[in-house]
């Protein structure tokens, strides 16, 4: 259960924020990045489709970090999140 101030900051990469209304951060109440995600799709529709894939992990493609720890290869719902946290996420980057 999210607790009634526990917010964290979300910041976008230029490429989802137009998925974001053309906000580059903004703030969710969340406990999990389970919840910040569902959070985030709420206030924006359809931008979480562009982070999850059908079984709800992240996608490939996508980075995420709290603060400044890499978690994307961790199940969102056991990532913990505390007040000032702030979710960061980030395209990766291939090629050579």
């Amino acid at each position: 259960m999210v607790e009634s101030g526990m917010r964290v900051r979300v910041e976008l990469p230029a490429g989802l924020r137009e998925y974001a209304g053309g906000k580059g951060s903004f703030e969710v109440r969340a406990s999990t990045l389970a919840d910040a995600i569902r959070e985030i799709n709420a206030q924006h529709d359809g931008l979480a489709y562009r982070l999850l894939d059908d079984q709800g992990r992240m996608r490939r493609f996508v980075l995420v970090f709290v603060n400044e720890d890499p978690v994307a290869h961790l199940p969102p719902e056991d990532v913990r999140l505390k007040v000032g946290d702030t979710v960061r996420i980030l395209p990766s980057v291939a090629g050579g």
